[in-house]
């Protein structure tokens, strides 16, 4: 790259935006000037400029780019700002922010190195390649070592950051709808309320719905608006609860790492997008629906002719999606294979009956049935019960897992449903509130 984002003239994807920029910055990706909503996801801005191909894959360099955007994957990770590993979908892009993907030889969407997948289609062990062949052993796992990973160190040291220990009232981890409603509950009840999530707004999955299903939402969201306006409840976006400790929430977010001690503390932590095991489903445009959403959300379109699939027990964000977004085919059933190398061109899927259908597709959106996000309960000591689509945590009747430590929403089995959720929220915050 010669010269900064100013000496280069900017180019987007005009018709991957559903409107027009309020803020726009100017970005960089491998060199290349590119136009992005100041604040935005950084992998939201790539997606709009028809960058779907961001990352390749550690061993094997097949072309990767963003499925969840919500950092539960390894398809959108670049190196920003000289920072290796970045998850994108969780950095906003600003004035001058330089993107640089890794892990290639050559070109971001013609890597050379992918002619490792090519050579063993079936896979490889690299440890045991020639193994026992005197030198020629040694040699492969030095190339072998030379060609996989995920970046480079960063060129400078990070500062360290502050740390602190502190107690708090209630802290509610995951700012979904259930997180939302327990906060809002709390709040109105005179109780001091945190609420920590990991994404760049709070809002969780209430952000990818549309039209009468974000309708159903709207009054929920509306409610827990007014208490943090009203300044009874605490927002902290951009931070993570890594763990927990008998009562002690270990907490990093932008103002440092803190150990935090809760009177309760309250686990909404959502469910994971479902994952299918089908040929293809790694190519860039597959990615859930729930994603596409979140996208679309921002503004901005994952392709011009996508494919809804809707897997048995999914939903309901393909549905959703395919009220607003344009050119949107939904097909209930089960993915077969997509077909295609850096972009999806068709995608096969087989319905109830078994017979299999084939739909072109330039992005291919799974809903599959979501696992719940049960690790953090797991730390807690929550028992858990196996599903078929996950482990479910297992409450008491007023939502609690162990004393002090609560858990609400899809984590224990509730469904994505207004009236389910409201339903929760009432009864854990009772519970919460007789507790003291």
């Amino acid at each position: 790259m010669t010269g900064g984002p100013s000496s280069l003239v900017p180019v987007n994807v005009p018709e991957r935006r559903t409107r027009a920029l309020r803020d726009p910055v100017t970005i960089t990706l491998d060199g290349e000037a590119l136009v992005a909503e100041r604040g935005e996801p950084i992998a939201a801005a790539l997606v709009a400029a028809g960058k779907l191909v961001l990352a390749r894959s550690p061993k094997f360099h097949r072309p990767r780019g963003p499925s969840c955007m919500r950092a539960a994957c390894d398809g959108c990770l670049a190196r920003v700002d000289e920072r290796p590993n970045v998850m994108t979908c969780m950095t906003p892009a600003d004035e001058g922010t330089t993107v640089v993907s890794q892990n290639r030889l050559g070109p971001r969407e013609a890597d050379l190195l992918r002619m490792t997948d090519w050579f063993f289609p079936d896979g490889m062990n690299h440890h045991e390649l020639f193994a026992g062949i005197p030198g020629v052993q040694g040699v492969m796992q030095a190339f072998a070592r030379r060609v996989a990973g995920l970046g480079k160190l960063p060129t400078t040291s990070a500062a360290p950051r502050a740390a602190a220990r502190r107690a708090a009232d209630v802290v509610v981890v995951g700012g979904g709808p259930s997180g939302m409603a327990v906060a809002a509950r709390l709040a109105r009840a005179g109780r001091s309320v945190e609420v920590i999530d990991d994404q760049l707004t709070v809002g969780g999955s209430a952000l990818a719905f549309f039209g009468e299903a974000a309708a159903r939402f709207g009054a929920l969201r509306a409610s827990y608006e007014a208490e943090v306006r009203a300044g009874r409840i605490r927002e902290r976006p951009r931070t993570v609860a890594g763990g927990l400790y008998g009562r002690d929430l270990l907490v990093a977010g932008l103002e440092g790492a803190e150990v935090v001690e809760p009177r309760a503390l309250v686990l909404a932590c959502g469910a994971h997008d479902g994952v299918l095991a089908f040929e293809g489903n790694d190519v860039p445009g597959v990615m859930s629906a729930r994603a596409a959403g979140l996208l679309l959300a921002r503004g901005v379109l994952v392709g011009k002719r996508p494919v809804v699939v809707l897997a048995p027990g999914g939903g309901p964000f393909g549905e959703s999606y395919a009220e607003t977004a344009p050119g949107v085919a939904v097909v209930r059933g089960e993915p077969v294979r997509v077909r295609g190398s850096s972009r999806p061109k068709s995608v096969v899927v087989r319905d109830a009956s078994g017979a299999e259908t084939e739909h072109e597709a330039d992005a291919v959106l799974v809903d599959a049935a979501r696992a719940p996000a049960y690790e953090l309960a797991e730390h807690a000591g929550a028992t858990l019960v196996h599903q078929p689509r996950g482990y479910v945590v297992r409450t008491d009747d007023g939502g609690g897992i162990t004393p002090g430590v609560y858990a609400a929403g899809e984590l224990s089995g509730v469904r994505l449903e207004v009236a389910a959720i409201e339903a929760d929220a009432e009864r854990v915050a009772a519970s919460i509130l007789a507790a003291g």
